[in-house]
């Protein structure tokens, strides 16, 4: 199970598959995301969570 880095706390795929999309749906879908959009890093961070379990 992936675990979120910032509390060591472990979660389900699913837990973390609705938390990513609830990020996604809180992105205002700017024309590009820079380094510095918080969206776009929770969600990459996500993202990157998940894979390290796959």
């Amino acid at each position: 199970m992936p675990e979120w880095k910032y509390t060591n706390k472990t979660v389900t795929k699913e837990e973390a598959e609705k938390s990513l999309n609830a990020v996604k749906s809180a992105c205002f879908h700017c024309e590009s995301h820079g380094s510095g959009c918080p969206i776009s890093k929770t969600a990459g961070e996500i993202k990157a969570m998940m894979e390290e379990e796959a």
